[in-house]
This record gives structure tokens, sequence and C-alpha cells, in this order.
């Protein structure tokens, strides 16, 4: 993810702007599949059905999608004004500047929302792995985790686009000579802020620890844990 936001920053200032949010995507995309490959899971024995059904809700924690909804609205919000200027280096390579779009940007982060949704459907349904309690707890509880880590990626994602979406249009707005709003500046500033913020909460929550996962597990699967681990 560090890599994927120091790449998009720096694109955001050559003629490459609009493969900014694309080069983001990507890196921290790639960044999750190793992730995801070298963290321990279950002992994937025989697939069986289960008697309880799974739904996507259970396992989605409710206060990500709040956040991401908010998130999305805030940057339509701001694709729905016209965009500052392009980085001056465009004028000074090309003596000319075409205007910015942030089609780009929409057209990547829904692409991201939806390949999220997706995959965690597929988690959520896939067959469950073992035949007694224990195996069943620890099954779910992986894909408790896998689907959590998967939403704050997408949150992270979303939140540091808002983030640089709000300081791009500040900078704009302290300009007072040229026509901005320094109140608007401000306030946009402050949104940078929080939007900062939200990416750094949920970039650090992409560290998991057994004990953090297990609070956030519904209370059949942490009691079951729980049960297992005083067995044991």
């Amino acid at each position: 993810m560090a890599i994927g936001v120091g790449t998009a920053f720096a694109l955001t200032r050559t003629y490459l702007l609009d493969l900014a949010p694309v080069a983001l995507v990507l890196a921290v995309l790639l960044g999750v599949l190793a992730g995801e490959a070298v963290t321990p899971r279950p002992v994937r024995g025989r697939g069986a059905a289960s008697l309880l059904p799974r739904r996507v809700r259970d396992y989605v924690p409710r206060g990500e999608l709040i956040v991401v909804g908010l998130l999305t609205v805030g940057i339509v919000g701001f694709a729905s004004y016209p965009t500052p200027e392009r980085p001056d280096h465009e004028v000074k390579y090309f003596g000319t500047a075409a205007p910015v779009s942030l089609t780009s940007t929409l057209i990547t982060l829904g692409v991201t929302a939806a390949l999220t949704a997706v995959i965690v459907w597929l988690i959520v349904r896939a067959p469950q792995t073992g035949a007694n309690e224990a195996d069943t707890a620890a099954d779910n509880a992986w894909r408790h985790g896998v689907v959590r880590r998967l939403v704050c990626t997408c949150a992270a994602v979303f939140a540091i686009v808002f983030t640089a979406l709000a300081f791009w249009y500040a900078d704009g707005q302290w300009d007072w000579r040229a026509g901005g709003s320094p109140i608007w500046g401000l306030i946009l500033s402050l949104l940078a802020g929080l939007g900062l913020t939200t990416f750094a909460w949920y970039a650090g929550a992409l560290v998991v620890s057994p004990q953090r996962l297990q609070e956030s597990a519904p209370a059949g699967i942490a009691g079951q844990i729980s049960a297992d681990q005083v067995a044991g």
C-alpha cells in the first residue's frame, strides 16, 4: 500500500495524472495478494455443505460499509465541481495542459468496489472445511478475517483518494487572488485531514493480530474458538 500511495503521488505531479488511481489500486492489489499468500490459514480439508446458511451481512463489518459510502459521496461531490488545473509540469513540458477529468478515478474506484463485493461473496459462499465444531470454527474465523481485511483495504483506497482530492481542491481555494475562498480552503483542508486519519486507521487495521480477530468475530464464532482453546 505504501508503494502504491508513493507511486500515485509521484504521478499526480506529472502529466500522467489520470493514471494515478490506476497505479494506486494495482499496487494495493498486488500487496493484498502477496499478504494473503503468506497469511496462515486453516488446513484445507475436504469441503462440506453447511447446515446453517452463511449470509454476506454476517461477515461484512457495517461500520466500514458506512465509511465507504460516505467517502463515495464525498468523491462524487468533488467530481461534480470544476476541477483545478493540472500540475504546472505539463505546461512547462508541452506549453499547454489538457482539461482535467476524474473519469478514470471514478471508474477505477467503481471497479475496485465491484471486485471487492464479488470476492467477498465468493469467500462467504465457499464450502466450509472440516466436519467437527473445531474445524468449522477455525474455517469461519479465517473467512471472517479475510472479508474484514478486504473491506478495510477497499476503505483505505477510497480514503486516500478522498484525501488527495480534498487537498487538491483546497490548494486551489487558498489562492484568493485567483478567485479562491480561503474559508473553503480551510474547510477542505480539515476534510483532507479527516480523510488522511481515516486512511491511517484502516491501513493499520490490515495488520490483524489473532486476539483482535477473535474480538471482531461474531459472538458464536468467538465462543467456539474460546471453547476450543480451553479444550486444547
